[in-house]
């Protein structure tokens, strides 16, 4: 008895990134579906994010003592075994000469249990020696299940139908009408918005759910899955999200297979824009930031930026939630009402998961510098500010935190923003685990929200209106960065009125563009929209001047706020607040 640990996955997708991020070619060879065809002399190569066989995952973090390359087709290929260690240095390891057969056959089998024959990536290069047609190639074990687990995925959905529809589909074709995976896989989709129909759901199971944003969405996902199923284990998706269905393969098998009942699995983060850079690999508390992602911007076409990610020793604290996988037994805490934004890291915070990530396990979704809306700042201020108490308690940093994002603000003439910092601080300072609780839905604050910020709120614009200026130029002599920064980016320079600077809309402009331009046009790149922002003096330094004294009044009060929400974690984690939030015994 086998099982596959990791099926090779081909590229067909360029949202999902480039073909080096699966395989390296020589000669004619091409690849769609499950089939990978190559005529006479060419060769692939996988020493590649999604294909590699990562020994410190399946070893060290899973349990492991063995696996097995199997490959079917049809032709005569010489099958190359590689390895990148621990030093980075590639290792020829040996060829075999093969007949490939409509049945699967072991290439390869390897006893992976000596750290100094493997350490690294351990991967293979085809040669063709006649035309040849690959249908199949796997990573598998002949170790058993340590455990019989039930994987339950759970989407929180709100009005975004363009990408929740594909993924019901991607997963129910992919995961739900295949065989082998119906009994270990179950699906729902938890609508926030109320609006997916049955039609649309295509069989899913979805839950009409009281809009409490992604922590209320996710929360009724696992106690479904908790309370009303068999499943062992919840994953939960962002609703934008894609990824390789592969992705959620290996994430069971790590789950199922894991020496360690308590393992939990997490996703690396690509953006749609720029697929083959990392975001975020993994995360920690930080005290300057209060959540820290790693790997950002690493390379997942580079084989040696890929080992790199695999040897991390460094504990993850906390995964995203665009792709969080973990056992319901030891699940203790639920996350606190935040809404969105901080969810996940007490989640994982909270609860003593063994956290694993391997290469190949990876979403991809909308690039989150583009998402810069009033609502979702002032959310980020003040659940950075909440977990900083819980969690670090060091109100200094979060003071400087705070000073930092008025000054980029009023700079850049994003007053209303400037306002809906100052209305986070506040409603930190004022927080209650019975007001978070009662206002867990946000809409005592929404309305207020969008009113104080509407001078930065987008709307449709004609470029064609507009006397723009535009310039890509970022290079600027240190001595001029350090005047212009000194002269608050020459704010008491004389003003250009004659012309507009175009600027993309992003959480933090390019200063030394916008610098000494009195208004400034930003532009969301993905839809267009946007607004005119005026430089302001007297805005400016108003919005500075109430800062700071702000600042001040946040670091004589953090001590208070701190003590009461930490004094009452265990009721704002549990299952009873939650149940009285969406209103499930009610349903019940």
């Amino acid at each position: 008895m086998t099982n596959v640990l990791q099926n090779f996955i081909y590229p067909s997708n360029q949202t999902l990134g480039s073909k080096e991020k699966y395989l390296r070619v020589e000669g004619n060879v091409y690849f769609g579906g499950n089939t990978l065809e190559m005529t006479k002399f060419a060769n692939v190569q996988f020493d590649t994010y999604y294909n590699a066989f990562s020994i410190p995952l399946w070893r060290e973090n899973v349990g492991l003592a063995d696996t097995q390359l199997t490959m079917a087709g049809s032709g005569t290929v010489d099958v190359e075994l590689w390895h990148l260690s621990n030093r980075n240095i590639k290792e020829f390891k040996q060829s075999v000469t093969i007949e490939l057969t409509e049945d699967r056959q072991v290439v390869y089998d390897l006893d992976i249990t000596n750290p100094f024959a493997y350490s690294g990536l351990v991967y293979i290069k085809i040669v063709a020696k006649r035309d040849v047609e690959v249908t199949a190639i796997a990573w598998q074990t002949r170790t058993a299940y340590r455990r019989d687990a039930k994987l339950g995925i759970s989407v929180t959905h709100f009005n975004r139908k363009a990408y929740v529809l594909p993924a019901i589909k991607r997963i129910k074709d992919g995961l739900l009408d295949v065989a082998e995976w119906q009994e270990k896989i179950d699906f729902i989709v938890v609508d926030n918005s109320k609006n997916i129909t049955k039609e649309e759901a295509m069989g899913v199971t979805i839950i009409p759910n009281e809009n409490t944003g992604g922590s209320g969405g996710f929360t009724r996902g696992f106690l479904y899955y908790k309370n009303d199923t068999d499943a062992t284990h919840v994953l939960f998706m962002d609703d934008d999200a894609s990824l390789e269905i592969e992705s959620i393969k290996r994430a069971y098998q790590i789950l199922a297979f894991a020496e360690k009942a308590n393992t939990a699995v997490g996703a690396a983060l690509f953006y749609e824009d720029r697929p083959d850079m990392l975001i975020e690999r993994g995360a920690q508390l930080d005290a300057k930031a209060t959540w820290l992602a790693k790997f950002r911007d690493t390379d997942a076409t580079r084989a040696g930026d890929v080992l790199g990610q695999e040897l991390d020793e460094e504990k993850n604290e906390y995964f995203g939630w665009w792709f969080n996988a973990f056992p319901i037994e030891y699940t203790d805490h639920l996350t606190l009402p935040y809404f969105v934004r901080g969810d996940d890291v007490s989640f994982g915070v909270l609860n003593k998961f063994h956290m694993v990530m391997g290469n190949g396990i990876a979403a991809i979704a909308e690039n989150f510098d583009y998402k810069v809306a009033a609502m979702t700042e002032y959310l980020d201020l003040r659940n950075k500010l909440l977990v900083n108490s819980l969690f670090i308690n060091r109100p200094s940093r979060m003071v400087m935190y705070y000073w930092k994002l008025v000054l980029e603000s009023v700079l850049a003439g994003r007053y209303g923003f400037t306002k809906v910092y100052n209305m986070a601080l506040r409603d930190f300072i004022h927080m209650s685990p019975e007001q978070m609780v009662k206002n867990a839905n946000m809409q005592d604050n929404m309305a207020k929200i969008k009113q104080i910020s509407a001078e930065n709120a987008l709307h449709e614009i004609d470029l064609a209106d507009y006397d723009l200026v535009r310039t890509n130029s970022l290079a600027e002599d240190s001595k001029v960065t350090i005047w212009r920064r000194i002269t608050l980016n020459k704010l008491f320079f004389p003003l250009r009125n004659d012309k507009i600077i175009f600027q993309p809309y992003m959480r933090v402009p390019a200063y030394r563009q916008i610098s000494g331009y009195r208004n400034i046009l930003y532009v969301n790149p993905e839809n267009g929209k946007g607004f005119v922002a005026k430089i302001n003096r007297f805005k400016t330094l108003g919005g500075l001047f109430n800062g700071f004294f702000s600042g001040i009044y946040l670091l004589f009060s953090y001590g208070r706020v701190r003590s009461r929400m930490r004094h009452a974690l265990p009721y704002l984690t549990s299952e009873s607040m939650w149940h009285q939030i969406l209103n499930l015994k009610d349903k019940d």
